[in-house]
């Protein structure tokens, strides 16, 4: 178990969010997540108050934001969001695939994050099912798989890509499984895939340009926007794949790293002083663990820079398991495969899913360890814990409908 961190990302904001307010601009959208995890876990969100039905102890509890950026509220969506999956599984080699963009084209995607992330997830999509269909890898049919957007590095700095789960083989039309000729090796030739990547996503962005949909940063003409279309067609988009750990039974495992990660949890935030954060990260080419300290300021900054749009779905399923069509097509593959779908237990609520995952009832009073703990009718007095204007609390509730 990962040790708890005495700093977290709430902390940070209470220092340091209105020093950032003051001096950068942020969206109206970045403002609300921000102030909306700063009231995670506090009086201005609502709370109820708990009484134990043996000792009469009582506690108050406040409600989470359920941000899907916020770091306090991420665990149990993961491990619910995984166990839901169970029933996808495959008894098949998967394959972990990364798709990425060059730097040089870092700003046009910061000043288009809706509309290019949207590129970037069907340049994939199309990419990975026109390989499925493309005869020369001898599987002519439809690929599935599972793709999750992330944008960012270890430390915190812009870098849009996309992770995508892919079991090794395609359905056919009369829904035949066929598995990949690689023997479990490689999914795809990585310069094919690359290539073909690169294509469809610079002739989407170009058709968005074309269309007068793009937005140009300011220090960016009409003409620098040509020259930099012309230089991405001479480079590589890195993309890789590698075989996924174990066997199928980890492979959500793995993917729950991927899922609903953020960019950067409470337990990596190491100190916290008046100006700086101090924070761990992982250096990739030495795979050596670092520790970084950097202006608290900038911090939060760069946090905000990773907030996704409004009601962008950062997880999309394709294929043969896209949603509309995901129980039919699983149902033909195991024919073919003459294997049983996997036994998923359903559970009714997340303290029932809590208590058999864990071992620990989350409504057992950790005092007395008899008693459950159960709504008090006395509702709990309203703290200040926060001093924020009522525009401010109303609009980081209306993020948690609409996130």
């Amino acid at each position: 178990m990962k040790p708890k961190s005495e700093v977290g990302i709430k902390q940070v904001l209470h220092r340091f969010l209105p020093q950032l307010l003051q001096k950068h601009h942020l969206s109206g959208h970045q403002r609300s997540i921000l102030k909306l995890m700063q009231l995670c876990k506090t009086s201005a969100l609502g709370g109820h108050k708990e009484m134990c039905n043996s000792c009469h102890h009582t506690k108050i509890h406040y409600n989470s934001c359920g941000n899907r950026h916020c770091p306090n509220c991420q665990g149990v969506n993961k491990e619910i969001w995984i166990h839901a999956r169970l029933k996808d599984l495959l008894p098949v080699t998967y394959f972990h695939t990364v798709f990425t963009i060059p730097s040089e084209l870092y700003q046009l995607f910061s000043y288009n994050k809706r509309l290019l992330y949207s590129c970037q997830m069907n340049a994939v999509r199309q990419t990975l099912l026109a390989l499925g269909h493309d005869p020369k890898h001898d599987l002519n049919g439809q690929i599935g798989g599972i793709c999750i957007q992330h944008t960012w590095t270890q430390q915190m700095t812009y870098h849009p890509h996309i992770h995508c789960i892919v079991p090794a083989g395609a359905m056919s039309k009369q829904g035949a499984w066929t598995s990949s000729k690689g023997k479990g090796n490689f999914l795809f030739p990585v310069r094919v895939m690359s290539g073909l990547y690169k294509g469809k996503l610079m002739a989407m962005i170009h058709e968005q340009f074309k269309a007068g949909q793009l937005t140009l940063p300011k220090s960016m003409s009409t003409q620098d926007y040509t020259k930099l279309k012309r230089l991405m067609y001479t480079k590589g988009f890195n993309v890789y794949a590698k075989k996924a750990f174990g066997g199928p039974d980890q492979v959500l495992e793995y993917l729950g790293r991927y899922t609903h990660k953020i960019c950067i949890s409470n337990h990596r935030i190491l100190k916290m002083t008046k100006t700086h954060v101090t924070f761990r990260y992982t250096d990739r080419k030495k795979n050596q663990l670092k520790c970084k300290t950097i202006c608290g300021v900038k911090f939060l900054k760069l946090f905000a820079e990773h907030i996704l749009p409004k009601r962008f779905v950062k997880i999309r399923h394709i294929g043969f398991l896209a949603p509309r069509f995901k129980a039919r097509n699983l149902k033909s593959i195991r024919k073919h495969l003459k294997v049983c779908p996997p036994e998923v237990i359903e559970y009714k609520n997340t303290r029932e899913f809590i208590t058999a995952t864990t071992g620990m009832d989350p409504h057992l009073f950790p005092n007395c360890h008899k008693g459950a703990m159960v709504i008090s009718p006395h509702p709990p007095a309203c703290g200040s814990f926060i001093l924020m204007s009522r525009m401010d609390i109303d609009s980081a509730r209306a993020e948690i409908s609409q996130s």
